[in-house]
């Protein structure tokens, strides 16, 4: 079997399911196909994979507990446990990213691009977590919200570097991946606390699949920099 019909077999009913638990307000149910999904990958992974790599291994296992954590606590917010989790799991991606980046010299105008890109980013998600703080209970749940949302921005630069040195196939999933998981994390997040619109929390966790399946496929390829010709 191809990875892709790997990948197909295992999306297919569980996304079938989320979809219908988002609809119907089963948080339990939507967290439960979540649950499932990341070791399903990982499975895949490892099938697939002769020589599994220690980020690999660590983004698998804390992201599943990441998703144990609030399958366990029913709750779709952040606490200290998962903030803990994901860090690790993030930890992994951004180790694997960096280690197969080789800095060269950028010219002024890549640079200019590079810090408006991020200055952008930044006030966009401040203003993301400003917006929830009225919605939250303490000052803890806020501290953890921006601290996760500043790892994601960190995320972003690495992968902007990895992208711009690299010219990779494996380059372009990694920054493909970043941008998901924080698109999806903003949709979710908005979705929850002040725009609470099923649709809106269905375009996340859509998101938040690809995000997972991009994560995959990042971990299984190989770093090999890409012709002009096959970018176009």
């Amino acid at each position: 079997m191809s990875l892709f019909q790997y990948i197909l077999i295992l999306l297919v009913p569980l996304l079938a399911i989320n979809l219908y638990a988002a609809i119907a307000e089963a948080d339990w149910l939507m967290q439960a196909t979540q649950l499932i999904f990341v070791p399903g990958l990982a499975g895949i992974y490892i099938k697939l994979k002769k020589n599994m790599s220690l980020n690999a291994i660590l983004f698998f296992i804390f992201f599943f507990l990441a998703q144990i954590n609030g399958f366990i606590f029913n709750t779709n917010n952040l606490t200290i446990i998962s903030f803990f989790f994901y860090i690790i799991a993030y930890f992994g991606l951004s180790r694997e990213a960096l280690q197969n980046t080789q800095l060269e010299t950028a010219s002024k105008t890549i640079l200019v691009y590079f810090f408006l890109l991020i200055a952008i980013n930044a006030y966009l998600l401040f203003t993301h977590v400003l917006e929830l703080k009225q919605y939250m209970s303490d000052e803890l749940e806020f501290g953890i919200y921006i601290a996760y949302y500043g790892v994601l921005l960190v995320m972003g630069i690495i992968s902007l570097i990895y992208y711009l040195n690299s010219y990779s196939k494996k380059s372009i999933y990694f920054i493909t991946l970043v941008l998901t998981f924080i698109f999806s994390n903003v949709f979710r997040d908005s979705a929850y606390f002040y725009m609470k619109d099923s649709v809106i929390l269905i375009t996340g966790n859509l998101l938040w699949y690809n995000g997972l399946i991009f994560s995959l496929l990042f971990f299984l390829t190989p770093e090999r920099k890409l012709r002009l010709l096959n970018l176009l």
